[in-house]
Parts: structure tokens; C-alpha cells; sequence
């Protein structure tokens, strides 16, 4: 999986995204977005949405379904500063 075809299944989905979860943006960062990634990577996602303990996992089981890698989700408002600042520089927004 390229980060072409992870940010192409995620505008696809985009719609459903918002509307089964709630999701106001969703951001793609990691190896994945610097086009480092190998076979064992996972799939860095950042999102925007509601926090409810039970939306996050269905999100979770849904976004890795739909990508067939597992998923390292980070939710916008729960993320350290520290980390958000490491990060910054790698967020791909859909």
C-alpha cells in the first residue's frame, strides 16, 4: 500500500467517515506520509472527532478493514504538544 492509495480509500470514505463517526477531519502521518514505510509498518491516522471510548474502536476495526494494515489512531484533542509538534510537519489532511 502506497500513501497515494491510503489517502485515496480515505477520500472515498470521507463522507461515511463524517457521517457513522463523526469524524471532522482525519490526517495522515508517519513513515507512511514520508514515504518511508515497509511491509511491517503501521498506518498513522490523526482525527478530529467526538471522543467516545466506543466510536474510537469502531473507527479503529473500520479504518483497518478498509486499509488491511493495522492502525495507530491518535485523537486531535487527546494528543500530548509535544507530540503534535513532532508530527506537524508529516500531516497529510483528507
Amino acid at each position: 500500500m502506497t500513501k497515494e492509495e491510503i489517502l485515496k480509500l480515505l477520500l472515498e470514505n470521507k463522507a461515511y467517515l463524517k457521517k457513522k463517526f463523526g469524524v471532522k477531519k482525519i490526517a495522515l502521518f508517519g513513515s507512511f506520509s514520508r514515504n518511508e514505510a515497509n511491509e511491517k509498518s503501521d498506518i498513522d491516522l490523526i482525527v478530529d472527532m467526538p471522543s467516545s471510548f466506543k466510536n474510537y474502536f469502531e473507527l479503529k476495526y473500520f479504518l483497518e478493514n478498509l486499509l488491511k494494515r493495522r492502525v495507530d489512531l491518535g485523537l486531535q484533542n487527546s494528543v500530548r504538544e509535544y507530540i503534535k509538534e513532532k508530527i506537524q510537519k508529516d500531516l497529510i489532511y483528507v
